[in-house]
């Protein structure tokens, strides 16, 4: 039973992420740390009404680049049947994101700042869940 939830879980995270590109460093740290780059983008873009600006932050959050192959399978076998829900989190950003990029492309100030507000709170609701976690995993 243990090997068919990995395995399913091996499947999801790697059908989901077919579209992205592996970090350059392969770590998850680099992929995190490009995601605050893009994230404090979002927020300076947001705040002088860069609406292009913003719309590419969002873009580039949605689309970020995903870590090797090694550590995804490490983050799978540690967290195990918690899996689903590291990447229902995953999915929730990527589609905050999407929502995001729609809305400053629209130029909808007050859905952008919603959102933005939504974004935050999905993402710091993940890094209190599993942060320290994955970290262990990932030693």
């Amino acid at each position: 039973m243990k090997k068919t939830i990995l395995l399913v879980g091996a499947s999801l995270l790697l059908a989901s992420n077919v579209y992205a590109a592996d970090a350059e460093d392969g770590t998850l740290k680099s992929v995190m740390q490009q995601l605050g780059e893009d994230y404090t983008t979002l927020n300076q873009a947001i705040l002088m009404a860069d609406f292009d600006r913003a719309a590419q932050a969002a873009h580039h959050i949605a689309h970020h680049d995903k870590p090797s192959m090694f550590q995804k399978m490490k983050i799978m076998a540690g967290l195990r049947t918690d899996m689903p829900n590291f990447k229902k989190a995953d999915d929730k950003v990527h589609k905050l994101a999407l929502d995001i990029e729609k809305s400053a492309k629209a130029k909808d100030m007050p859905q952008l700042i919603q959102q933005q507000s939504n974004m935050l709170s999905a993402c710091m609701g993940c890094h209190t869940t599993y942060r320290s976690r994955v970290m262990d995993i990932l030693k």
